[in-house]
């Protein structure tokens, strides 16, 4: 089981227009901002496509730190859970909640947000409730799933939106750098679709409308567990609900309701869990470890945030365009639709 693995290279997606905005402010004659400072690597990523850029990061030893998180809720109980933050900070940072698969912590998924922090995004990743330690007769310590124990809950999430001052400590005088004014939600498995109800999507037979989070602006989901026969995948808000990406193996994703506007990136995966390298590995052992489709799903969330959080509108145009893209070391192409 991987613990703590980060990946390596260093991700600058989505920081290459401080150079222009920095010079913008200086021939204004306006002071400096305190709040931003200098990324050295802008420059060596100049002209690269931010997708390019991200992918080939995320399939190294990313720039990001790791920590664990515990808060008491109001209902008495504990929330655990897993920070990522970039090793560097270099300007104000996007919040992203991330709700794991049924039985799975938030250390489980170090490479994907450690991928996204190191893009410029501080994670808060929940631990399910359910997430057992057990220790194996060789004394390897493994998690599993103990469905008898309370599943994790929208309120637990809306709390560490209203609580991400405090996760942000961690980063001592940068704290102010955290801004919880531009949230973002991501989910694996089971957490898909807890993550999509707070961006205001969901099943076709479920109450979306009632779990919508207005803070939330957009929503990446990977591989949510299939949808009862017959339902799809629906926008369910007046206000038309948050950007919605969603991502997984080639003919693995449930469908959406058409003209709903969700966008749906298929990957050459041959497991929801990348052979293991994301989520609960004991169910994924014999499977082939993926680290090449990973890192695609992690680039296409990383731009997907630049748009839908940066408001980078070149991102999109990037995003759009990932439709029939042949990617270096990819077995196919990738696949993109919008409904």
């Amino acid at each position: 089981m991987m613990r703590g693995l980060v990946w390596p290279g260093v991700c600058a997606a989505g920081l290459s227009s401080f150079g222009a905005s920095s010079a913008w402010s200086q021939s204004r004659g306006t002071p400096k901002n305190t709040e931003r400072g200098f990324n050295p690597m802008t420059w060596l990523n100049r002209g690269r496509d931010s997708f390019e850029i991200v992918y080939e990061a995320s399939t190294g030893v990313v720039a990001a730190r790791m920590r664990d998180f515990s808060i008491r809720a109001p209902d008495g109980n504990m929330c655990h859970t897993r920070i990522a933050y970039p090793v560097t900070v270099f300007d104000r940072m996007p919040l992203i909640i991330f709700c794991p698969d049924a039985g799975c912590k938030g250390a489980m998924y170090d490479p994907l947000i450690g991928a996204l922090a190191a893009s410029g995004y501080f994670v808060i990743a929940l631990d399910d409730p359910r997430a057992v330690a057990l220790k194996a007769g060789d004394g390897t310590k493994l998690i599993a799933n103990s469905p008898q124990l309370r599943p994790p809950n929208l309120a637990e999430a809306r709390f560490l939106i209203d609580m991400s001052s405090e996760a942000a400590q961690v980063l001592g005088p940068r704290a102010n750098r955290v801004d919880a004014s531009r949230v973002g939600v991501a989910g694996h498995g089971e957490g898909a679709w807890m993550a999509l109800s707070l961006a205001g999507w969901g099943s076709s037979n479920s109450e979306v409308a009632n779990t919508r989070d207005g803070r939330v602006m957009a929503a990446f989901v990977l591989s949510p567990t299939p949808l009862e026969e017959n339902a799809r995948i629906v926008n369910g808000v007046p206000d038309g609900g948050a950007l919605a990406l969603l991502a997984g193996p080639q003919g693995a994703m449930p469908q959406a309701l058409p003209g709903c506007g969700l966008i749906a990136l298929s990957l050459p995966a041959r497991s929801s869990t990348f052979g293991g390298l994301i989520g609960n590995p004991t169910s994924s052992r014999r499977n082939v470890v993926e680290p090449k489709p990973l890192a695609a799903a992690v680039a296409a969330a990383s731009i997907f945030f630049d748009w839908g959080l940066k408001r980078q509108g070149d991102r999109k145009r990037t995003l759009l365009g990932l439709d029939g893209r042949v990617v270096e070391g990819l077995s196919q192409p990738l696949q993109l639709s919008r409904s």
